[in-house]
């Protein structure tokens, strides 16, 4: 038995890249509908920027309706995961740009504050999480790349989609 493993390392395990997937995803979708079916609370509570105008918040909502379904779809399909993943950094980033500019228009300068800096946070996590899933799944391709032609692939365990991206 090897004491030390040698070679490259996930940056997280399987599980728990799989649990922050579907947090995430449920956070977004929670958040979205929210937003959809709540729009002037949103604005009361938290999206204060500007007039208030629902139609724009119900738009936003779609936004993070998708990638809040993109999130939960990608936590049983590994080759989704970095993808969705980046794309919600880059709308992260995006965002909290945005906030940069409008930060004197939130109700204080210290909240216009904290949103663009939790926004870049959100960002930087989100970011990493990519990464993450990027080089878990170029490490399994590895293993079953050196593990042998003759070996069949594994099939999912239950609750998890086969992944078929590669096809």
């Amino acid at each position: 038995m090897q004491r030390f493993a040698s070679g490259p390392r996930p940056l997280l395990d399987e599980r728990t890249l799989r649990t922050a997937v579907g947090a995430l995803g449920a956070f977004h979708l929670l958040l979205g509908l929210y937003m959809f079916f709540f729009p002037a609370s949103f604005y009361a509570r938290i999206g204060t920027y500007g007039p208030e105008n629902t139609h724009y918040i119900g738009d936003v909502s779609s936004f993070v309706l998708a990638i809040g379904v993109g999130l939960l779809l990608a936590v049983g399909r590994p080759s989704w995961r970095g993808p969705v993943l980046a794309v919600a950094a880059l709308w992260y980033g995006f965002h909290a740009i945005n906030h940069l500019f409008d930060i004197d228009e939130a109700r204080s300068t210290a909240r216009g504050l904290i949103d663009f800096v939790l926004l870049a946070i959100g960002c930087g996590v989100l970011a990493w999480l990519a990464a993450a899933a990027d080089r878990a799944r170029e490490l399994t391709g590895a293993e079953r790349a050196g593990a042998g032609a003759a070996e069949e692939p594994a099939r999912p365990r239950r609750g998890e989609f086969e992944d078929r991206s590669d096809w």
